[in-house]
């Protein structure tokens, strides 16, 4: 794929995901309580992070604000730009909690460490649950009767949910991230 068509494609997805936020902004600022993952969740955290003086509104100036702060603590050699590695910690930084709810799930007796078995958990059944002909494996024919069926989309977070697989792992029929 060429540069241009990624970027353009980048550049859409993070366009979209902004208007999905701000479109969810006012609902998720009145039901802060209680809050519960994917599109209200996604809305909760964009106004944590931009409405900086807390006043329900997000302006363009606070959001730019924002983001020249995070560019310039990330910009370690101060030239204006951002390589790969400086890019990388200011992604990381901003997955952090994201990565720290995903561990918490795994660590099911929650010990502050990941044993292989509660690594290997969330998955211990998955070909038995969605095997369809029963063969032992996993096939394109499964999965496809799955997905037919809405099975791998509802069935699979219905599954997930509470094993430590985390949030926005499965996509449903249009390929779109969805969240359990």
């Amino acid at each position: 794929m060429q540069r241009k068509t990624k970027l353009l494609i980048a550049g859409a997805s993070a366009v979209g995901l902004v208007a999905l936020a701000l479109g969810g902004f006012a609902v998720a600022h009145s039901r802060h309580e209680g809050m519960g993952h994917g599109m209200m969740g996604m809305a909760e955290k964009f106004a944590d992070r931009y409405d900086t003086n807390k006043d329900g509104n997000i302006t363009q100036e606070e959001i730019n604000t924002n983001r020249t702060q995070s560019m310039n603590e990330a910009d370690t050699n101060k030239d204006g730009k951002l390589g790969l590695d400086e890019f990388q910690t200011l992604w990381l930084s901003t997955q952090r909690e994201s990565m720290v709810r995903e561990f918490q799930q795994f660590d099911r007796d929650g010990d502050a460490a990941v044993t292989l078995d509660e690594y290997r958990s969330p998955l211990n059944h998955l070909v038995t649950a969605m095997d369809q002909n029963k063969d032992g494996v996993l096939s394109q024919d499964d999965l496809q009767h799955n997905r037919k069926h809405r099975r791998w989309g509802q069935g699979m977070r219905d599954w997930m949910q509470g094993h430590g697989m985390g949030y926005g792992m499965m996509d449903d029929e249009d390929g779109e991230t969805t969240n359990p």
